[in-house]
């Protein structure tokens, strides 16, 4: 499991109820950039992860507006930090999509990771809203794993991994070095199996029908993984 660890724990628990023996090797670290808002008014707030919300509002004035978010944790998260949330769309796409047609052009502060892909404020912005972004939260490549991970790996305890992202695939599979051509790995999209690709064989990389958890973990558990040599 390869999420950063806040997120997979929560992960690790749902394989397991699932009889899967799960080894926790974050890929990534998630830290706060420190970022300060940009000076303005707003009319709502947009975010895609649950970690736009983990160190609260940048300034207690910005609860005030209503947040438009992707996913349910996300929703989750702001209301945890005393958001009001006025729209959950499952994907950034359906997100802007559904921004457009029930809103007149507005003004937005969208708290963003660094590494992401700008789809949210390109399709806004192409539709005349305004968009500003505060980078609040990083991603950054762990710089290496336990010893019980590595220890793992070479012994051939582990038949598969999960990968989240691109970025976050590219950073385990540095790790996991030449062992990657003998495990099994189930990608979340497309675009993660592509990353994949560049370390194991296609009979080992599986891509989930839908970029959601749910569908992964549908995944895992209809395939078997293929054991290493």
């Amino acid at each position: 499991m390869t999420r950063p660890s806040d997120q997979a724990a929560r992960t690790a628990k749902r394989l397991a109820a699932l009889g899967h023996r799960v080894v926790l090797a974050p890929a990534l670290e998630i830290v706060p950039t420190g970022t300060a808002p940009p000076e303005g008014e707003f009319d709502l707030i947009l975010a895609t992860s649950a970690q736009a919300f983990a160190g609260g509002a940048p300034k207690p004035s910005l609860r005030a507006l209503p947040v438009a978010c992707v996913g349910e944790r996300t929703a989750r998260a702001a209301e945890a930090s005393g958001f009001r949330v006025a729209l959950v769309a499952p994907r950034a796409e359906a997100l802007a999509e559904r921004l457009v047609a029930e809103m007149k052009p507005a003004s937005a502060l969208y708290f963003a990771g660094r590494e992401r892909k700008p789809v949210l404020e390109d399709r806004l912005r192409a539709a005349g809203w305004a968009v500003a972004v505060v980078e609040i939260y990083d991603a950054r490549p762990v710089a290496g794993w336990p010893d019980e991970v590595l220890a793992a790996l070479r012994d051939g305890r582990i038949d598969a991994v999960l990968h989240y992202s691109p970025r976050s695939a590219g950073a385990a599979l540095s790790l996991i070095g030449g062992a990657a051509s003998r495990l099994s790995h189930f990608c979340l999209s497309q675009d993660v199996a592509d990353i994949c690709a560049r370390w194991a064989p296609t009979e080992r990389i599986f891509t989930a029908s839908q970029p959601d958890e749910e569908a992964l973990l549908k995944l895992l558990c209809s395939v078997e993984p293929l054991r290493g040599d």
